[in-house]
Order: structure tokens, then C-alpha cells, then sequence
């Protein structure tokens, strides 16, 4: 007996006459979320308006790498064969070095910063406002920050408006509820855009290379689905795909796992196309990725597979100290392979907090920041590490099963993994042990799970309408405390002092940061408006910072030389308040410190000249407050042969020194030097002409009086007032 359907109560006139009106208003409501326009422009808006404060900023940490003092970039349009050609460390050091194994092959992004000098720049200029040329007669520029931060904040709203595109045609295919569609893209563009670990990338403009990477991958995974879904306009799309990826490739080596990841968003989102059809598809992309590698990149960089970086904790974090053969001294050693991936699975666990919880944020992840107060190296066998571990095997297996049912939350845990591998530390060594840029492209797939995971958590009533308020308030929630923390973070990537005085707060046991403190402490002296008792207190400061970078790695010789630099600074402030013995006491330290540099790097560019300024420093107080002139003289012999006699302040010294002691041929003969480095000083040719007058009242006859004459009629036309008592 077939069951009577439960009659429904008629509908009073009211409800018949409010039902449009509540359609109307849901219709309304749901307009947003079928507009895609308006969605673009908000997430455009959003995108920049994030970044607006960084607009103000200028250069900071590696900018000086390919901005500021990088060879070709500075040339302009010039520089572009050398960007294009070389490593792209050979712009700032002048020469291949070995600082991370492989070199780094990134001219893309050198290449717009040329652009922007020669469009945006201003001439360079030095200190007597003639304009600086390189060895070629080439003409340098100065670059303009604002600008390059202003094209990195747009550059980062179109990468979130190419993302919430491709997010749309990955899903549209099999996603019928339009509307669900544009939430979901909608949230993981959104994710995407407001995550504060993107501040690194945006904030800082070499960071510009994360950008450019990313857009240009997920730009040419957008076409290549475009390509796929519009046959009529295939080689159009599927060119700007190539050409796309090629952008990539050339910012960055890390878009090669999008040789993978584009055959397998077909895989996941195109599931009519068949496993050879899609494998056809990807060979453009293995070839682009082949021309890059071998027909650009190793004939650029002269990479043969075998070089590796120097034996530096700077360079490889995967060091650690031990006794040496001699039972004295300590080395640098290799660490066990428990030590190695327990320390990689651990900065893994970090990767995945910072995704979930963004906060304490840092530019510096050096040795030791990672290990803690403790200061233990991670290993296998520690329980934190372990259950690290066991969570990446769940995501794997859960990744793997996904996988095989072509389940989106799959395609988003596969993205993840794929584009952390290259910075993983597994494979290869990337010279650190982690970096908040590193997740600007794994975050993607972070987003996009999170955006799945609300869609997930849709309320849907009795009659199969999907209630978005609770899931968009908890959205724009968690978009809010991303994008006030992105917003809060981003003064600190100001300039150098701001970000390094700020994180090393964060980071007190970086010895990386503890060394850049130092640098920028001391840099800060040299505002003229500082009392003596102010610089001196910043000094401290300083020399406790190098002190601590030393504490952390005993043979850091840029920590060293900043720490001896400080010393000199304090024994020169000490002179000037005639407080001899404690400068000659900072003098000592000063040059103890250099002395360690040349222990651990005797070939140290600026060591030589620094050991020179405390030898004369030194000399100074011995013969001028203490009048110990013979030691005084010893201390400016050492001075002498360290910068083989080209010093123009320890010749001028020696001078004196040998004038008051009553040998003016060694005066005159130093003074000479003096003057061949400085032609035409006024001090040294009068002290010339004093010197050779003295020579010839001891018997040095015409000549010496000649030259004396010589000398005083050049000094005296220069400043005939010359006053060598106010000047000396």
C-alpha cells in the first residue's frame, strides 16, 4: 500500500509574497560571489594595500647583493650581458665564489632592477659630486627604493589575482555550484595574500625573486589549463604557458618542480584526459626546464656538479665543533647523519608551526637560532623530532591515498611538498637551515588546503542551501590576524638597523644577526650628532654583540674584525677624553682581535688595513700623550710593512715621529711617501719644508735648503694662512 506524502500547509498570502523578496535578497547576496571582476580588483587592492607601508622603506640585507652594489645592475641597460651571462654572486663579489654548492643562476630579476636603475635611477655620484663611472668609463647609478618596493607590491597583487584564476579553472570543470567555486579560490587567494611569512618576499626587494618565480609558475599552470579547455586558442595559451615558465625558470632554479606539478593538476582536475595525453602535455615543460638548465644556467655559472662551498658555519649549518688532533684547538666537523636529519626534520616542524602560527617572526634562522637555549643539536632520536616525522609519514600516506582518488586535499599536500623539496635541505644543501621566504611557494598549497578544509565545514540546512556566514566570519577572522600581522611586521624591513636590532631580539642566538648588530651599531657612531658619551655606549653595545657571534662561532672572522673595530672606535673615543692607558688598552684588543682573523684567514681583505689603523692608533697615544716615542715608532714600523707603506696617516706619523726624535732624513724621506700617496697636502709639505730645513742646519747643504724652499713655496700657495697648530 503506497504511503500518502504528509500534505504541506497552505501558504498564507504573506509567505507567498516574501518568498521573492527573501530569493531577492539571497540573490543579492550571493552577487559577490559570482562576479569574478569584483573579486580580482578586491584581492588586487588587498594585495598592495598590505604592502603600502613598505613604500617608504629603503634598501635592507641583500639588496646590497643585487642592488646597491652589484656591478651590472648599476650599469643599467649596460649591465644586462653580465647579468645574463655570470653567477649571479659575480656582480657583487667581481668573481665566481664558492658560496653555496651549485652557484645560483637568477638574471630575471637582476634584470628588472637594471631596468629600474636606468628608468628610475639617478646618476651616482662621489663625495666631490663628480659622476662615478666603473673601470670601463661606463656611467653608475644609484637605484630609487621606493620604487622597486612600489613594483613589488604590484607584482605580489597580480600573483594573488593569477592564483585565485588558476584556482578557478583547476576546479571549474568539476565544480557545478558556481558559487562554492569562488568562495573556494576566493579564500585561498585571500590565505595566500595575508600570510605574514610572505613579508620577507614583499618587504624586501630581493625578495622580488620569490615573487617572479611563483607568478611565473602559477601563470603558466593557468594557461596550460586554459590551453586545455579552449582548443580554438591552444598554441596561443599554451606558448604564453612556455613562455611564462621560462620567466620562472630564469627568476628562480625553484620552479622546477612545476615540471610535475602541471601534468598533475591535469591528472587531478582534468580526469577525461587520459595518463599519455597528459604526459604528452608536460614534455614542453621538461624541455623548457632542459634548455634552461643546460643551454643557459651551467654555461653561465661554469657549474661541472662538483663544486662545493667552503668549510664555513655561515655556509653550511650542518657543523659543529670538536677537539682537533692536537687536543688543543677545536675544528669544524661534519654532522653524524642522526644530527643532520634530526636538525632538517626539525626545522620541517618549524615550517609547519610558522604556517599555522606566524609569530615570532625573524629574517635569520642561522646557527644556533634553531637549537635554543639549550643549544643542542636535534637528532633522530629526540621525541619532538620523531613525532615531526611521524606527522610528514601521515601527510605522505594520506597524501598517497588522495592521490589515488584524485582528491583535491591531495593535490594541495602534493604542491606543498613538491615546492618544499628544493628547500628542504634533504636533497641538497641550500647554505641555511630554513628561511620564512622559503614557504612563499609552499604556502600555496598550505592555503589552498586550509580554503578546502572551510569548504568542508559548509553548514548546509534541511533543503540543501549552504550557510556561508559562519565559514566567511571565520575566513576574514583569520584573514584579519594574518593581515595585522603582516602590517606590524613589515616596519621592521625598514633599512639594516631597524630589521637586524629588531630580530635580534628574536634571534639572540644567531651569530649571523649578533654580527650584523654589531655592523650596524657601529655604523650608527657616525652621525655627527652623537656625544662622545652616547657613541660610547653604542660601542658597548656593539662589541657585546660581535663578542656574542664569537661565543656562538669561535672563528667567525667578520665577527672578529667588527669586534676589533669597536675597539678602536672605544680607544679613540678614550684618546680624545686623554685617557691613554685605557686606550692603549682597547688598542691591544683591537689588535688581538685581528690577530685571530689572520689565524683563521690570514687572506682577509680588510684585515691588513684594520691592523694597520690600531698599529697607528696605538703609536699615536705612545708618542704623543705618553712620549714614548721609540715605541711609538716600533708600533709604526708594523704599521708600515702591513699596508706596504701606503698608508697616508702612518706615513705622516712616521714623520713626525722621526722629526721630534731629532732624524729629519727619515722625516723627509716618509713625508716624500706621504706626499706620493696624497699628492699636494698642505700639512706634509710644510712638515717637508720643516723637515729639510732641519736637514740642512745639520749639514745637508743647498740641496736640502733647496728642497725647503721648494716645499714652502707650495704650501704657501695653497693657503698662504695655513696654521699648522690648528690643523695638526
Amino acid at each position: 500500500m503506497a504511503k500518502k506524502k504528509k500534505q504541506q500547509p497552505a501558504k498564507t498570502a504573506s509567505q507567498q509574497q516574501q518568498q521573492p523578496q527573501e530569493q531577492a535578497q539571497i540573490s543579492a547576496k550571493a552577487g559577490f560571489w559570482l562576479k569574478t571582476n569584483w573579486q580580482v580588483y578586491l584581492l588586487f587592492i588587498v594585495s598592495f594595500l598590505l604592502y603600502a607601508n613598505t613604500l617608504g622603506h629603503q634598501y635592507a640585507v641583500d639588496d646590497s647583493i643585487v642592488i646597491q652594489k652589484n656591478q651590472f645592475t648599476r650599469l643599467g641597460l649596460k649591465g644586462m650581458p653580465g647579468i645574463w651571462g655570470e653567477d649571479t654572486f659575480v656582480g657583487f663579489f667581481g668573481g665566481k665564489r664558492n658560496l653555496v654548492a651549485g652557484g645560483r643562476y637568477r638574471p630575471f630579476t637582476l634584470a628588472t632592477f637594471a631596468l629600474e636603475m636606468q628608468l628610475f635611477g639617478s646618476p651616482a655620484k662621489d663625495a666631490q659630486g663628480q659622476l662615478l663611472k666603473d673601470e670601463k668609463g661606463r656611467q653608475l647609478y644609484d637605484g630609487n627604493p621606493g620604487i622597486s618596493h612600489a613594483i613589488n607590491a604590484i607584482l605580489y597583487g597580480l600573483l594573488v589575482v593569477v592564483l585565485f584564476l588558476w584556482i578557478m579553472a583547476l576546479f571549474d570543470p568539476q565544480m557545478k555550484d558556481k558559487k562554492l567555486l569562488h568562495f573556494l579560490a576566493f579564500a585561498t587567494a585571500l590565505l595566500f595574500a595575508a600570510h605574514p611569512l610572505h613579508t620577507e618576499a614583499v618587504a624586501n626587494i630581493k625578495g622580488r625573486d620569490e615573487i617572479m618565480v611563483t607568478l611565473g609558475a602559477i601563470l603558466a599552470a593557468y594557461w596550460s589549463l586554459k590551453a586545455i579547455d579552449q582548443p580554438k586558442k591552444r598554441f596561443v595559451y599554451g606558448g604564453g604557458a612556455i613562455l611564462a615558465f621560462f620567466v620562472a625558470l630564469f627568476s628562480k632554479e625553484s620552479a622546477i618542480p612545476f615540471i610535475v606539478l602541471i601534468p598533475l593538476s591535469f591528472y587531478f582536475f582534468r580526469k577525461q584526459m587520459s595518463l599519455e595525453k597528459v604526459l604528452i602535455w608536460s614534455l614542453p615543460f621538461l624541455a623548457a626546464a632542459a634548455i634552461f638548465w643546460f643551454g643557459m644556467r651551467n654555461p653561465a655559472i661554469g657549474w661541472d656538479g662538483k663544486t662545493e662551498p667552503a668549510v664555513e658555519l655561515m655556509n653550511d649549518p650542518y657543523l659543529k665543533l670538536a677537539p682537533a688532533a692536537d687536543g688543543k684547538t677545536q675544528v669544524y666537523v661534519p654532522f653524524s647523519d642522526s644530527e643532520r636529519y634530526g636538525t632538517v626534520l626539525y626545522t620541517w616542524g618549524e615550517y609547519i608551526r610558522l604556517l599555522v602560527l606566524p609569530h615570532p617572526l625573524t629574517n635569520d634562522y642561522y646557527p644556533k637560532h634553531i637549537r635554543g637555549a639549550k643549544n643542542e643539536i636535534p637528532t633522530l632520536t629526540d621525541p619532538w623530532v620523531l613525532l615531526i616525522l611521524l606527522f610528514h609519514i601521515g601527510l605522505a600516506v594520506w597524501a598517497f591515498m588522495g592521490l589515488l582518488k584524485r582528491k583535491p586535499y591531495a593535490f594541495a599536500l602534493i604542491f606543498y611538498a613538491a615546492t618544499f623539496s628544493v628547500v628542504s635541505n634533504l636533497f641538497f644543501p641550500i647554505g641555511t637551515n630554513m628561511a620564512e621566504r622559503f614557504m612563499f611557494m609552499p604556502s600555496i598549497g598550505f592555503s589552498l588546503l586550509t580554503a578546502l578544509g572551510l569548504v568542508a565545514l559548509l553548514p548546509v540546512n534541511q533543503e540543501g542551501v549552504k550557510n556561508y556566514s559562519t565559514i566567511l566570519f571565520g575566513l576574514l577572522g583569520l584573514t584579519a590576524l594574518y593581515a595585522y600581522k603582516t602590517i606590524d611586521r613589515n616596519p621592521a624591513w625598514y633599512d639594516d638597523y631597524t630589521l637586524f636590532t629588531t630580530d635580534v631580539e628574536v634571534s639572540p642566538n644567531s651569530a649571523k644577526l649578533n654580527n650584523a648588530v654589531s655592523g650596524v651599531l657601529q655604523e650608527r657612531i657616525k652621525d655627527p650628532k652623537l656625544s662622545a658619551a652616547e657613541k660610547m655606549r653604542i660601542l658597548q653595545k656593539a662589541q657585546g654583540h660581535a663578542a656574542k657571534a664569537i661565543e656562538l662561532h669561535p672563528s667567525y672572522t667578520n665577527a672578529w674584525l667588527l669586534q676589533g673595530n669597536a675597539f678602536i672606535y672605544m680607544g679613540e673615543l678614550k684618546e680624545q677624553q686623554n685617557a691613554a692607558q685605557e686606550a692603549l688598552q682597547l688598542f691591544d684588543q683591537a689588535i688581538a682581535c685581528f690577530n685571530q682573523v689572520k689565524v683563521y684567514r690570514p687572506e682577509h681583505p680588510d684585515v691588513n688595513n684594520n691592523m694597520t689603523v690600531a698599529l697607528r692608533d696605538k703609536a699615536r697615544v705612545l708618542g704623543q700623550r705618553l712620549n714614548k716615542l721609540q715605541e711609538a715608532i716600533t708600533e709604526l714600523q708594523k704599521a708600515y710593512t702591513l699596508s706596504n707603506g701606503q698608508d697616508f696617516e702612518t706615513l705622516r706619523l712616521m714623520g713626525i715621529a722621526y722629526g721630534i726624535g731629532g732624524q729629519p732624513q727619515l722625516a723627509a724621506r716618509y713625508f716624500e711617501e706621504a706626499l706620493a700617496v696624497m699628492p699636494n697636502n698642505i700639512a706634509i709639505l710644510y712638515n717637508l719644508e720643516a723637515a729639510y730645513n732641519q736637514l740642512a742646519q745639520n749639514g745637508g747643504g743647498a740641496a736640502a735648503q733647496q728642497k725647503a724652499q721648494e716645499y714652502g713655496r707650495r704650501w704657501k700657495a695653497i693657503n698662504p694662512n695655513y696654521d699648522p697648530r690648528k690643523a695638526q
